[in-house]
């Protein structure tokens, strides 16, 4: 897929500013999700797919809370900021691209990204639960 289609479907979800509600990792790393907030009953699900490198930073070294996973949905602090893709130079069959969501930056090398709207409710975010 081109990538002016990919940066046009992710612009959709007007991600600026816009909380995270999650960042989920599977099979092995090999999909990535990110989930944006949309509504009070949707979010837009963002999906890094066959993924070659997965490299992150947070704000581990600096918050007041020990553990995100003690947190609750307000006092995450994730907001997008900018995620941007252009062709993997070493492969072009691959997208690299580059996520601020303000207390953490990604980088993803993946062959494929696909965007949707969800349903809130049909998605087991970690805060929710306690």
């Amino acid at each position: 897929m081109k990538i002016e289609v990919l940066e046009k479907r992710i612009e959709q979800t007007a991600y600026w500013d816009m909380p995270i509600l999650d960042v989920q990792t599977q099979y092995f790393g090999d999909e990535v999700y990110l989930f944006v907030e949309n509504d009070e009953e949707k979010c837009w699900k963002i999906s890094f797919i066959s993924c070659y490198k997965v490299n992150y930073e947070t704000d581990a070294n600096w918050r007041n809370i020990d553990n995100v996973k003690d947190m609750r949905g307000g006092q995450l602090g994730y907001y997008g900021q900018d995620i941007s893709i252009k062709k993997y130079k070493e492969n072009e069959s691959f997208i690299e691209s580059s996520i601020d969501l303000s207390i953490m930056t990604m980088s993803i090398v993946c062959k494929d990204i696909f965007v949707e709207e969800v349903e809130t409710k049909g998605n087991s975010f970690f805060w929710e639960y306690k």
